[in-house]
């Protein structure tokens, strides 16, 4: 894996709707190894690579493009920020974590997210991000100057790396991102039956809103979702290689697509009740046969989240072997109904 392009992206800023600086080095890298880019008018962005059979069917294999970030809501009189999170964040998660702003101005200020004194000693438990606040160093006028109601916020925590296990904000989905790039680079000189669109949907982790734009855009007969699978129950965790999405609340995969995923890659089994981009892909247009792929991380959604660079290896090795068994009828074949038996 080249960790260094991945420390590049896990450090870029990419909360929901800011995912510029993401898509410009995955357009980097995706450039030179397909032969179109593809975009939707969200910011999501796919390199296509096209078959030589012109009725191929087309494959999509798509990882977020987003992190989990906040939203500035206020800039009160004493130049603290009041704020809301853009997704499911845990109000315990944020307290005194570094965050980043990127201003209209396309600048960056930091700062740190606190709560108040008294509340703090009144009671150990945070009950909302309505307690809490984010202090920049800055007076009240030169918060007002500098910053606006609307602003995006993010994680401000390093990159660290350290016998194959990588530390960093924002691994899901940067994890997933560089394995994007490298499948593109393993595949480079392949012929294939099928067209591949390989690539990032932007407003992924905030309600999925790319992956139905993005979606239309690319219009697939069967779609890969990578995604991060939790470890808070330990029904998996880093180490544990290629997870395979089994059942969420929002979406039962293609039975043929798992099967033959399934017995062409060494998978572990997940059952957990979060959705993925796959949840919405495989409900839009006539519906898209998906099934979910990815790893373990440890600390999903928080500043430090966890992985190892050997579980993102073998994930990147096993869709590339994948990709080598498929065929335009196969791919086909894994819809139900329309013609299917």
């Amino acid at each position: 894996m080249n960790t260094e392009r991945l420390e590049t992206l896990c450090s870029s800023f990419g909360v929901s709707s800011g995912e510029q600086a993401v898509a410009r080095i995955l357009r980097e890298g995706y450039e030179p190894l397909c032969d179109e880019l593809k975009y939707d008018r969200l910011g999501s962005i796919f390199a296509i690579k096209r078959s030589k059979n012109p009725k191929g069917a087309t494959l999509m294999i798509a990882s977020p493009l987003d992190e989990a970030g906040l939203m500035i809501s206020e800039v009160k009189k004493d130049g603290t920020l009041a704020f809301i999170p853009l997704e499911s964040i845990a109000p315990s998660s944020l307290l005194h974590q570094r965050v980043r702003i990127l201003t209209r101005e396309d600048t960056y200020i930091e700062g740190v997210i606190g709560m108040d004194k008294k509340a703090l000693e009144d009671s150990c438990e945070i009950k909302g991000t309505e307690e809490l606040f984010i202090t920049c160093g800055l007076t009240g006028e030169e918060a007002k100057e500098r910053i606006h109601p609307g602003d995006l916020a993010g994680y401000a925590s390093a990159y660290r790396q350290q016998e194959g296990i990588v530390m960093a904000k924002a691994l899901f989905p940067r994890i997933l991102n560089e394995v994007t790039l490298e499948l593109l680079e393993n595949m480079k000189n392949d012929q294939l039956d099928f067209h591949l669109a390989v690539g990032g949907v932007a407003q992924s982790v905030i309600g999925y809103r790319g992956t139905k734009t993005a979606t239309y855009v690319i219009r697939p007969d069967a779609a890969i979702a990578l995604t991060a699978f939790d470890t808070a129950k330990r029904s998996v965790q880093p180490g544990d290689g290629p997870i395979l999405g089994y059942y969420d609340r929002q979406m039962l995969p293609s039975q043929a697509f798992l099967r033959d995923f399934a017995g062409h890659v060494e998978t572990k089994a997940y059952f957990g009740l979060l959705g993925n981009d796959g949840s919405f892909i495989h409900k839009t247009l006539k519906g898209t046969p998906s099934i979910s792929t990815g790893i373990a991380l440890d600390h999903l959604g928080s500043a430090n989240e966890i992985c190892r660079v050997s579980d993102a290896d073998a994930l990147t090795d096993a869709l590339t072997a994948y990709l080598r068994t498929l065929d335009s009828e196969k791919i086909m074949g894994f819809g139900m109904g329309d013609g299917h038996d």
